[in-house]
C-alpha cells in the first residue's frame, strides 16, 4: 500500500498538466486549422526571404514565421497548428512540475496548484483567445528558463538554458522577458563561485542574446526608424475587466487591451471572488517564500513589479509612452504592456503553492484542501475549457487552386489582398476575426496592409509601401484617379480579392487588371505592365543572414550539449 502511495505521489505531479492540455485543447484537435486574430496557419507557409524580415515592415513576427515555414514541411500546416496548441499549456505544466520540484517548495499538491494556475489563469486565456501563440510559448519555456539558470549557477545545464531562451525568443516581447528573468536569476545575488561558473554564465548570457539577434538584426536594418502611431498607446492600454481598476485587474492577471478576446466570465462575482483569493494567498506565500534564505523570490518580486510598470505605463503615463513610441525606434514594443506579465504569473503562482504548502503541513484532510485548492482558478474561469469558442475551420477549396495559379505565373511582382485590411472575419472561420491569412497561405511575397482599427479608429501603420498603397487606394476611391501606376511604382504586380470580405471590386478602381483566375471565394488579377522593381538592399540581406547564422550556431550548440549531457548523465548511472 505504501509503495502504490509513493508511485501516485511521483506520477501525479506530471500528470496533471496533461489533464490540463486535454481539458483546454481536446475540442481543437478535431480536423482543421485553428485560426483566429493572429493565430494563423496555413497548410504550407513557403520559405521566403521576407519571412526573414528583409522587407521595409517591422519584423513582427520574426523569427517565429521562419520557425514554421521549416517545421510544416516535415509535418503539414495543419498537425503543427495542432502541436503549437497542445505544447502551451502542456510545457507550461511541465515546465513548473519541474521547477516547483528542483525549487522543494512542497509537496505534490502544493506543486499541482501552482502548476494549475500558470496554466489556467486569464493572462493565457486572453493572449490564447488573441492568437499570441509565439508569445505564450515563449511564457511555456519561462519555468523551465529558470530552473535551467538556477542549474547553471551551479556550473551545469547550460544546453537546457540555451534551449529555453530560444522558446522566449519566438517574439520580441518574449525575447525581452527572456533574457531580463535570465539576468536576474544568473546575476542577482552576485555570484560566490569559482572562475568557471562566473564563466560560464557570462557565455550562457552572450548566447541567449544571440538568439534574440534575428529580430533585433532585422528591426535595426530596416530603412525607416522603427516608430509607431502614438495614438497606439491608448489603444493598446491595459483594461479593467471589473475588478475595481487597471492595476488590481493587472494583479488578478488579466487586463489585455481587446475587450471581445476577455473570457465571459470575468468581472462576475465569482469570478472576481476567486480571483481575490487567489491573489491573497499567492502574495501570502510570496511573504512566506521571502523570509527563506533562497534569493530567487526576491528576483522575482523585482521582475514581477517591473511587469506590472510597464503594463500600466499606457494607463498612468500615456503622455510619456506616446512621446517614446513616436520619437524612439522600437519603444512601440511596449506599448502593449500587458504582454510583459509573465513574470508575474510566474511569481503569483509559485506564491500561490508555497502559501497552499503552509497550509497543508497544518490541516487535517490534506487531499481534500489540496484539491479544492488546485481546483479554484479553474472555478474562477471556466470558459478556457474547450478553448475559449475557438473551432477548427477548413480553407476554401478554390484557394488551393489560386494558389497554383499565382505561383505558376513567371511575372515579377508581389501581390497585395483586397480588401487592403489587416483583418478579416470570413464566413469560413465562422465570421471570427482572423489576421488575413492570404500573405501566408500564398507562395508569392505579399506587401501586408499595416494599419489597424482599433474601437473605431485607425492606426498608421509602420511599412511605408503599405502607407504609400492604402493612400493610393484611398485617393482613388475619392477622386477617381487610377491607382494602377501608384501600385506598380511599389512593386505591386497581383491583387487577390477575398470575395467573402465584401467590399467593391478593385475593377472599379481600375480597367488595367487582368482575371487569372476566378473561384466561389477568391479572384487572382494581374496588373497590366510590369511593377517597378524595388531595393534589394543586399547589405540587409547579408546583416539579417549573418544573424540568423548566429542564432543558428548558439541552437546547434545547445541541441548538441544536450545530448551530450544525456549520455554523460547515462553512463555515469
Amino acid at each position: 500500500m505504501e509503495g502504490g502511495s509513493t508511485r501516485l505521489a511521483r506520477w501525479l505531479p506530471w500528470s496533471w498538466p496533461v489533464l490540463l492540455t486535454v481539458l483546454i485543447t481536446a475540442p481543437l484537435l478535431a480536423p482543421g486549422y485553428v485560426v483566429g486574430y493572429d493565430m494563423v496557419f496555413v497548410p504550407d507557409l513557403t520559405l521566403r526571404l521576407d519571412l526573414f524580415g528583409v522587407t521595409t515592415a517591422l519584423p513582427r513576427a520574426v523569427p517565429s514565421d521562419v520557425l514554421v515555414a521549416v517545421l510544416d514541411e516535415l509535418l503539414g500546416g495543419q498537425l503543427l497548428n495542432k502541436l503549437v496548441l497542445v505544447a502551451i499549456p502542456l510545457l507550461s505544466g511541465l515546465g513548473m512540475t519541474a521547477l516547483w520540484r528542483h525549487l522543494r517548495l512542497g509537496g505534490p499538491l502544493a506543486g499541482a496548484a501552482a502548476t494549475t494556475l500558470y496554466v489556467w489563469n486569464p493572462f493565457v486565456a486572453e493572449r490564447f483567445h488573441l492568437g499570441a501563440w509565439a508569445l505564450l510559448l515563449g511564457y511555456a519555456a519561462l519555468p523551465w528558463l529558470v530552473r535551467a539558470a538556477l542549474r547553471v549557477r551551479q556550473g551545469e545545464g547550460w544546453p537546457g538554458f540555451l534551449l529555453a531562451s530560444a522558446g522566449c525568443a519566438l517574439t520580441a516581447s518574449g525575447g525581452i522577458t527572456g533574457l531580463l528573468v535570465a539576468a536576474a536569476v544568473l546575476l542577482w545575488p552576485k555570484q560566490t563561485p569559482g572562475r568557471g561558473t562566473v564563466r560560464l554564465t557570462r557565455m550562457v548570457l552572450v548566447g541567449a542574446a544571440a538568439l534574440n539577434a534575428p529580430w533585433v538584426v532585422a528591426g535595426v536594418a530596416r530603412v525607416v526608424a522603427a516608430t509607431s502611431d502614438p495614438a497606439a498607446v491608448r489603444a493598446f492600454a491595459a483594461r479593467d475587466e471589473g475588478y475595481g481598476g487597471t492595476l488590481p485587474t493587472l494583479l488578478t492577471l488579466g487586463g489585455v487591451w481587446n475587450a471581445d478576446v476577455v473570457p465571459g466570465s470575468r468581472g462576475q462575482l465569482v469570478p472576481v471572488v476567486l480571483g481575490y483569493l487567489v491573489l491573497m494567498v499567492a502574495i501570502a506565500g510570496v511573504v512566506i517564500w521571502w523570509r527563506r534564505p533562497e534569493r530567487l523570490v526576491r528576483g522575482l518580486v523585482v521582475l514581477g513589479l517591473l511587469g506590472l510598470v510597464v503594463g500600466m505605463a499606457g494607463v498612468v503615463a500615456p503622455g510619456v509612452l506616446a512621446w517614446a513610441v513616436r520619437e524612439v525606434p522600437g519603444a512601440g514594443l511596449f506599448r502593449d504592456g500587458q504582454r510583459y506579465l509573465g513574470p508575474l504569473v510566474l511569481l503569483e503562482s509559485l506564491g500561490f503553492g508555497v502559501a497552499l504548502a503552509a497550509v497543508l503541513r497544518v490541516v487535517p484532510m490534506k487531499w481534500m484542501v489540496g484539491a479544492t485548492a488546485a481546483l479554484i482558478p479553474i472555478a474562477a474561469m471556466p470558459s478556457l475549457a474547450g478553448g475559449d469558442g475557438l473551432k477548427p475551420a477548413q480553407y476554401p477549396a478554390d484557394w488551393a487552386q489560386a494558389r497554383r495559379a499565382l505561383a505558376s505565373d513567371k511575372a515579377t511582382g508581389e501581390f497585395i489582398p483586397w480588401p487592403f485590411e489587416s483583418y478579416r472575419a470570413p464566413a469560413w472561420n465562422g465570421r471570427r476575426p482572423v489576421l488575413d491569412p492570404m500573405p501566408r497561405y500564398f507562395s508569392r511575397p505579399s506587401i501586408v496592409p499595416d494599419e489597424l482599427i482599433v474601437d473605431g479608429r485607425r492606426l498608421a501603420g509602420e511599412d511605408p509601401r503599405a502607407t504609400a498603397i492604402a493612400t493610393a487606394l484611398r485617393e482613388s476611391v475619392r477622386s477617381g484617379v487610377d491607382p494602377a501606376q501608384a501600385l506598380q511604382q511599389q512593386g505591386v504586380g497581383w491583387v487577390v480579392v477575398d470575395r467573402d470580405a465584401g467590399g467593391p471590386s478593385p475593377r472599379e478602381l481600375t480597367p488595367q487588371l487582368i482575371e487569372e483566375f476566378s473561384g466561389p471565394t477568391v479572384i487572382v488579377y494581374r496588373i497590366a505592365g510590369s511593377p517597378a522593381e524595388q531595393d534589394a538592399r543586399p547589405w540587409a540581406v547579408v546583416l539579417v543572414l549573418a544573424a540568423w547564422t548566429l542564432a543558428g550556431a548558439v541552437l546547434a550548440a545547445a541541441a548538441v550539449g544536450t545530448i551530450t549531457e544525456r549520455k554523460r548523465v547515462r553512463s555515469s548511472l
